[in-house]
């Protein structure tokens, strides 16, 4: 059912990019539960570049939230944090799905904090979708010290998690992860073996240079452990000039290369920045993006962004105004068009093509978010 219902959205989004419309009001969510979190990886710009609050969203924000969400057909309960530091997330899950049954509910998480007691908690709730965020290979000795970090990796950027070191290019994978994916993806297929409610779990990679080797590596680790599908996503380096992503034929190989690698290990494999010649005519050859049509990103305080990469741009609060009152505002319209709103000068996070193929010119414009999480 779950995947009819995506069909038949991806079909809507289609038809409305093509007509260059917008819904009347959004239909996805993304929540901003809490912006802790007990990494604190090299490549994140939550601290250094955005400066998000480190707090958790209160009851009464939620609440004013979910009160004013109309028939949500998706939310997602992630920010710039891990969702499973918050000591609500699970009554607030609860909630959603007591007011919108038909609601897929889902989260990101960087898989640290999957122990088993948290693994039950999931698996006992209607939870749609859990992606885990992973760039590192998996440490293959569980004796072994971690690995050590480049010599260029700054210093004052330690991990806060249980071992002491940077992850210079993303989630860190220690043994402690390995075990709880394998016990978390055991449980989780044993549920749909019997033919009971279980979520679809993800394997997310974000394409670094030079990681053709690490990207068919990790597709085999999401095969084995036998993952629902692997997401691989794009680098945004806007506002972080020491970290660089590949070049746009490069990432079109290395996503390529993953997709072949999937294709033989019998598991699906996507990615925004390569939906194919449907969506891509669909967005007017990356001239729409495919985010801004129906859907609003909302931080812990209520205020409303048009993306999960603009958390900054306030457009409103639902503490304080209607979901409609927000959405069909002067200012969030503008945001679809006609034309490039400044804000989003210079991004290419959902788009087909690198910003400078389609304009000619680098993305450089000054950034108040960073990379896709």
């Amino acid at each position: 059912m779950d995947r009819i219902r995506r069909i038949y959205r991806d079909g809507r989004k289609l038809a409305r990019l093509a007509l260059k419309k917008r819904v009347d009001l959004p239909r996805e969510f993304q929540i901003e539960v809490t912006n802790r979190c007990n990494l604190d990886c090299d490549m994140c710009p939550r601290l250094t570049l955005l400066k998000v609050p480190e707090v958790d969203m209160t009851q009464e924000t939620f609440d004013a939230v979910l009160g004013r969400m109309d028939a949500p057909e998706s939310v997602t309960l992630t920010g710039w944090g891990e969702p499973l530091m918050h000591p609500r997330l699970f009554e607030y899950i609860d909630a959603i799905k007591a007011k919108h049954p038909d609601c897929a509910v889902g989260f990101t998480t960087n898989g640290h904090l999957l122990a088993p007691g948290m693994v039950k908690k999931i698996l006992s709730r209607p939870v749609s979708r859990v992606n885990v965020s992973l760039e590192e290979l998996p440490w293959e000795n569980a004796l072994a010290a971690p690995p050590e970090p480049p010599e260029d990796a700054r210093r004052g950027n330690p991990m806060k998690g249980g071992d002491n070191r940077v992850a210079r290019d993303g989630h860190p994978t220690p043994p402690k992860v390995v075990d709880h994916l394998k016990h978390f993806l055991a449980e989780r297929n044993a549920l749909a073996a019997r033919g009971e409610p279980a979520p679809e779990i993800r394997l997310q990679v974000v394409l670094f240079p030079d990681s053709a080797e690490t990207v068919q590596r990790l597709v085999d680790f999401g095969a084995d452990l036998g993952f629902q599908a692997i997401n691989v996503v794009r680098l945004d380096v806007r506002g972080r000039p020491d970290l660089t992503r590949p070049e746009p034929e490069e990432e079109r190989q290395l996503i390529a290369l993953a997709r072949a690698r999937a294709k033989a290990r019998g598991i699906p494999l996507g990615s925004v920045n390569d939906h194919g010649w449907a969506l891509r005519l669909g967005s007017h050859n990356d001239r729409f993006c495919m985010r801004l049509d129906n859907y609003v990103y909302v931080d812990v305080a209520g205020n409303v962004a048009p993306c999960c990469l603009l958390r900054g741009h306030h457009l409103g609060n639902l503490r304080e105004q209607t979901l409609g009152e927000v959405w069909n505002s002067a200012e969030f319209k503008r945001f679809y068009g006609p034309g490039i709103h400044p804000a989003c000068e210079g991004c290419d996070a959902f788009m087909h093509g690198y910003h400078h193929e389609t304009t000619g010119k680098a993305g450089t414009s000054p950034v108040t978010q960073g990379s896709v999480s």
